[in-house]
């Protein structure tokens, strides 16, 4: 007993000691506490892909920064890990509530399925289809000309754990498809005669059949946005590859789309999931502000363009141009003729000297007042491979960067910086009073912070220590814990791990410098203090955390 006492103790008293020391040694510049304000000029109802915050609470941060208030469905009608939500209490909700909003983003899978790991396992019937046809029907009519956005999510090459035959052979399967529709490859169509004698034909027309339903869904989607009942229509590609029954299918509803020449700001095909409802929202700024970002993008590496990263359908260098053309984006070839400056580092073993010029360009950017959003990436989901580090070590001004991501996917978070950016910058021209400026400026930097502790710290540090304490303690699925034994111990080890680094993330002398915001009361100088990290974990597993960052922002002389 007393073993376990000082382990816990050790800790608490080492962080005890560097707020002493912090507290008799440092001293902090004189200023004053700014105090501010949260006003919501418009409402907007969100429908999420499902209710993990990437999906959910990154939208409502976000949407702070334009006066948007993010109104959700109560959680006691949504899904929940393995529970599906209530699709049908959905959309009465959304029925019941949209005339009191401005507009709506939905996702399909939601509203169909009750949720994206649902949508997995759904056999969609026609009968079904044709229901949620006619309630969007219906939601038009009670949304009036207010916009309504959807989205829908291919499924993924990953084949449901209910299926008994073994998935590795039906992946392989879904592969050689593909493959043989292209090259017409006769070993490749031996082989598949092979592997279909080692699994259950029903289990494989289970898997193929989704993609077919799916498909003839999204078709539906379309002509229901070329009549105008939804304003905008997105489908999104989860976890894709290079080869698969995804792919055949996202080339299917492209060539369908082709045939009915349907422009791309109403129907486009995406690669990611997570951040396409993020990405709607920035679409819904725009829409009310007339803003179409001037982007420069700038790599690291010029072999960074045509690196395939984890879990991708395609190339950094087509995710971009998609994720611009989603964000209704004009590339420009020179950081001169750019309001925003899209970074995307792509770290990997092969190019770790190019961090110093990367950190010294973005420095350079900043010096000059360009707006950057930086996307750091791993290529092997690193903390040595990424940027962040450097940006330390070299003391730049993390707090004018205008937004930063890296987390899951290169879709994920080139997708996430370019909305975050967007909506920032369409939303700045919007206010004139001091109060909301500065508004903007802390949602800005509490969004900046938010993915800098949960995208570094996080999930380049911290995600590998919970899991290897979890192993040393027996436990080994990490992806399933067990509430009544684990899950309350291992947030308290979160929380503790991760206020840590908040502490020492604001320490830094990259954090304390400040930043200055015009307002029509003049130039304020601006500096963030006391930065806590509130973190836990939103489902039953170690794969991504609530996080909430908590600053303050004062005013210096």
């Amino acid at each position: 007993m007393k073993q376990k006492f000082f382990k816990w103790l050790l800790p608490f008293a080492a962080l005890a000691l560097m707020i002493i020391y912090y507290l008799t040694n440092i001293q902090l510049p004189p200023a004053s506490s700014v105090e501010l304000k949260q006003n919501y000029y418009t409402k907007v109802i969100l429908v999420p892909l499902d209710t993990r915050p990437p999906c959910q609470k990154m939208v409502v941060d976000a949407g702070k920064m334009a006066g948007i208030e993010i109104i959700t469905p109560p959680a006691e009608i949504m899904d929940y890990y393995t529970r599906k939500g209530d699709s049908k209490a959905v959309q009465k909700w959304l029925l019941e509530n949209i005339a009191q909003a401005d507009g709506a983003i939905i996702s399909v899978d939601q509203l169909l399925h009750g949720g994206l790991l649902a949508s997995r396992e759904a056999q969609t019937t026609d009968a079904e289809r044709t229901e949620l046809v006619n309630f969007l029907h219906n939601l038009r009519q009670r949304a009036g000309d207010k916009p309504i956005y959807a989205f829908n999510i291919l499924p993924r090459i990953t084949p449901t754990p209910t299926l008994e035959s073994d998935s590795k052979k039906i992946i392989k399967i879904s592969r050689l498809i593909d493959e043989i529709s292209i090259f017409q490859n006769v070993d490749d169509m031996k082989l598949v005669d092979e592997l279909k004698e080692d699994i259950d034909v029903n289990d494989l027309n289970i898997y193929l059949d989704l993609f077919k339903k799916n498909t003839a869904m999204n078709k539906d989607l379309i002509r229901l946005t070329q009549e105008n009942t939804l304003t905008k229509f997105v489908i999104g590609q989860d976890d894709g590859e290079d080869f698969g029954v995804p792919n055949m299918e996202k080339r299917s509803l492209q060539n369908y789309l082709h045939a009915l020449h349907v422009p791309t700001d109403k129907v486009m095909i995406t690669k990611g999931a997570d951040e396409v409802a993020l990405s709607l929202l920035a679409n819904f700024v725009q829409a009310k502000t007339q803003y179409h970002p001037k982007v420069y993008v700038a790599y690291n590496d010029e072999k960074a363009v045509g690196t395939i990263m984890p879990f991708m359908a395609g190339s950094v260098g087509s995710t971009v141009r998609e994720k611009l053309i989603m964000s209704e984006a004009v590339e420009v070839n020179s950081p001169d003729k750019a309001g925003l400056i899209l970074y995307v580092f792509i770290g990997n073993d092969d190019n770790l000297n190019t961090r110093r010029k990367a950190t010294l360009e973005i420095k350079k950017y900043l010096a000059q007042g360009k707006k950057v959003a930086l996307v750091d990436l791993s290529k092997h989901f690193s903390a040595g491979e990424t940027l962040f580090p450097q940006l330390l070590a070299e003391n730049v001004p993390i707090n004018e960067l205008t937004c930063y991501a890296g987390w899951n996917t290169a879709s994920n978070s080139i997708g996430t910086a370019l909305a975050n950016a967007v909506i920032y910058k369409a939303a700045r021209p919007q206010f004139n009073t001091t109060n909301d400026i500065l508004t903007l400026e802390y949602n800005r930097l509490t969004l900046l912070y938010n993915r800098i502790l949960e995208d570094y710290y996080y999930l380049k540090e911290v995600i590998d220590v919970i899991n290897t304490t979890l192993r040393l303690h027996g436990y080994e699925n990490v992806n399933d814990l067990d509430m009544e034994h684990n899950y309350l111990w291992m947030n308290d080890l979160l929380q503790q791990d991760m206020n840590e680094r908040a502490w020492c993330l604001w320490h830094s002398r990259a954090a304390q410098q400040p930043i200055y915001v015009q307002t029509p009361e003049g130039i304020y100088k601006l500096t963030v203090r006391y930065v806590q990290a509130e973190a836990f974990f939103p489902w039953p597993r170690t794969f991504e955390i609530y996080l909430q960052a908590h600053l303050n922002l004062y005013r210096l002389p």
